[in-house]
């Protein structure tokens, strides 16, 4: 038989014999350099000199070969790799964790955020009333995003029983409601904007009969919070609607702030002072310095579904995110709050020691994703003490002395704006950095 060319020696060699020391996971140490290694019949065995029968140009061009197969390959690997990171990277960013960390048990990188991209119908929010108009209210939400509500989703029923919306007075939703009130609300559908590419209408309901659709008897405790209707004046007080017909409410005179004047229709927030679960009957305070004050309190069997934005909570730390911290309250709820949301105002680079594990704080619920199970929380003083943060400056203010206090690397800027009597916290994101 005639020996093998030295062509077929080269590609037996290349396929199977040099490519293991740069694959092969084989660590049995039973094999020694004494121990000769048959690759194939026809190809001769290595002897411990490591001769060959290859001359040393073909060896050489054998072993860049596989050399550069091998750097082909693991070119390729990372590129793979970086490709999976950014896409994580941007998904994390864009929908600001809602989706992360939850399902697979991990704890999330970033606190929950509001954004046109992630916002959905059915989340609960936390807002402001920043406009009030014939037919609608424009309401400040989370995010600097800005929602509306039409007249017959911020009427309560027995109010729009009595009279035609179109036959009302001009005036009836800014007697009821006023610039600065904090609400509960709830989306309801969302418009691409026609004008605007890449802009959306956030539609709301303040309907309590939709916020409170899980609310029963059974579960109101005294000293929870509680969002209601005035439906009539009374001698001794007022009756109150919850928007469910299951059971009603009662607010005596004597509860009653003097410098608030209340009148039929109006949304108040209470707090429960007793329960008749005989009569069906809930009896509310609406002091606003009680109010502020309660916190609720655990609930045995309490589900997401009964979480309202507003609602204060005792919560701790539980760990540090990279824009944010993650909290837990009520026994069984985690939720997040992003940077512009703890407790100071401008917080600085080392941020993070201000927030230790296992601290205690107050914290109020600012949104609710039911379908995500993502609750973001607020360690705002304002919104903590139940007050709406100044509104200092509006779209197209120009502020040429603006101070950059906090440069976040890949995110952005934390801007002190000199608004008046103080100032007030920006963020510029990275994309509108002017270079």
């Amino acid at each position: 038989m005639a020996p093998p060319s030295k062509k077929s020696q080269s590609q037996k060699i290349s396929k199977h014999a040099l490519r293991k020391p740069f694959k092969g996971k084989n660590k049995d140490k039973t094999l020694n350099a004494s121990m000769p290694l048959q690759l194939e019949d026809d190809v001769p065995d290595f002897p411990r000199g490591g001769g060959s029968s290859l001359s040393r140009e073909e060896l050489d061009e054998v072993r860049a070969e596989v050399d550069a197969e091998f750097e082909a390959e693991e070119r390729l690997l990372k590129k793979r790799k970086k490709q999976n990171k950014v896409q994580r990277s941007s998904t994390e960013d864009d929908l600001g964790a809602l989706f992360g960390g939850g399902i697979n048990g991990k704890l999330p990188r970033f606190a929950n955020r509001i954004t046109l991209k992630n916002i959905s119908v059915g989340m609960k929010l936390w807002g402001v009333v920043s406009e009030v108009n014939e037919k609608d209210i424009v309401v400040s939400l989370p995010g600097g995003l800005r929602g509306l509500v039409r007249a017959s989703e911020a009427v309560p029923p027995f109010v729009e029983d009595g009279a035609k919306l179109s036959e009302m007075d001009t005036n009836f939703l800014s007697s009821i409601y006023h610039v600065g009130q904090l609400v509960s609300c709830i989306v309801l559908h969302l418009d691409d904007d026609k004008k605007e590419a890449g802009k959306r209408k956030i539609w709301l309901s303040l309907r309590l009969s939709i916020l409170h659709k899980n609310l029963t008897l059974d579960v109101i405790q005294e000293g929870m919070i509680v969002s209601a209707y005035v439906k009539s004046m009374e001698d001794h007080g007022y009756i109150i609607h919850f928007g469910l017909l299951s059971f009603s409410g009662f607010m005596p005179k004597e509860s009653e702030n003097v410098e608030v004047k209340i009148r039929s229709g109006q949304l108040i927030q209470g707090v429960v002072k007793s329960i008749d679960r005989t009569r069906k009957v809930v009896y509310l305070s609406s002091d606003p310095d009680v109010v502020s004050k309660c916190v609720t309190k655990d609930l045995k069997g309490m589900s997401i579904d009964l979480l309202i934005p507003g609602m204060m909570v005792n919560a701790s730390v539980r760990s540090i995110l990279e824009n944010g911290i993650m909290l837990s309250f009520l026994t069984y709820f985690t939720g997040t709050a992003d940077m512009f949301n703890l407790q100071q105002t401008f917080p600085s680079s080392n941020w993070k020691v201000d927030y230790p594990q296992n601290k205690k704080v107050n914290a109020r619920i600012l949104f609710i994703d039911p379908s995500t199970r993502a609750v973001g929380l607020t360690l705002n003083p304002h919104l903590v003490q139940n007050k709406a943060p100044p509104a200092l400056i509006k779209v197209g203010d120009i502020f040429d002395q603006s101070k950059v206090i906090r440069i976040d690397r890949g995110l952005g800027l934390l801007l002190e704006v000199p608004s008046s009597p103080v100032p007030t916290p920006a963020f510029v994101n990275v994309s509108d950095v002017a270079g």
